[in-house]
C-alpha cells in the first residue's frame, strides 16, 4: 500500500505529540536532559523534486512522497537513536556519498536515507521498497560490503518503517510510573 499525504501528515502530528510527551518526562526517568527530538515538516517541494530527479521506480515512490511532507527527523534518545536525513543528503548519497548497492546481497540496490546512533544505516531497496537496516559492513566505492547477517529488513515498505519508528517512540514514552528498582524475592 502506498503512503499518501494525509497519512504522512497524520503520522507527523502523532510523532510530534509523542515526542513532546517523551521529552517532558525524559529527565525524571533517565536523570539527564534529552537531546533535540523532532519531526521537521517540509516547507516546499524542493526535497521531493530533488529526489524525483535522481530516483525512479515503484520501490522508491513512497520515499519520494514522504519527503513531500517531512524534511528531517531526529530522535537521539529513542532506542539507539533514529535520524532521517534531509532530501539533499539522500541525493548526495545516491550520487556517491553513501552506498547504493550491497555487495554481499546480490541484486539489492539501495537508497540510504538515515541512520541510528550506533552506526547502522537505514535504506530503501530500490526494487522492492523494503526498508532495511545495514550494520557491520564497510563502504568500498558505491558498495556496502556486508554479509546477509548485516542486512535486517525493518519493514516491507516505507509505511511500515513509519509504524516501526512510531512504535519505538511509543515504547519509550513514560507512562507516568517511576521505574521499579526492586529485585524479585
Amino acid at each position: 500500500m502506498s503512503i499518501t499525504g494525509s497519512n504522512v501528515d497524520s503520522w507527523v502530528n502523532e510523532m510530534a505529540r509523542l515526542a513532546s510527551r517523551f521529552v517532558a518526562g525524559f529527565e525524571d526517568v533517565y536523570g539527564y536532559p534529552p537531546g533535540e527530538h523532532y519531526v521537521l515538516r517540509s516547507t516546499d517541494d524542493s526535497g521531493r523534486d530533488a529526489l524525483a530527479a535522481v530516483l525512479s521506480g515503484a520501490g522508491v515512490r513512497d520515499l519520494i512522497e514522504f519527503y513531500s511532507h517531512v524534511s528531517r527527523i531526529s530522535f537521539p534518545d529513542v532506542g539507539p537513536g533514529f535520524f532521517v536525513d534531509e532530501a539533499e543528503c539522500v541525493v548526495a548519497g545516491v550520487r556517491g556519498a553513501q552506498p547504493t548497492r550491497l555487495s554481499g546481497v546480490p541484486g539489492r540496490t539501495v537508497v540510504v536515507f538515515g541512520s541510528d546512533g550506533g552506526g547502522a544505516l537505514f535504506a530503501v531497496d530500490r526494487q522492492t521498497g523494503e526498508v532495511v537496516r545495514l550494520e557491520g559492513g564497510s563502504l568500498i566505492g558505491d558498495a556496502y560490503v556486508v554479509g546477509e547477517y548485516g542486512v535486517q529488513v525493518i519493514a516491507r515498505d516505507f509505511e511500515g518503517f513509519m509504524r516501526f519508528l512510531s512504535a519505538e517512540l511509543q515504547r519509550q514514552v513514560p507512562s507516568g510510573r517511576q521505574p521499579s528498582c526492586s529485585r524479585p524475592s
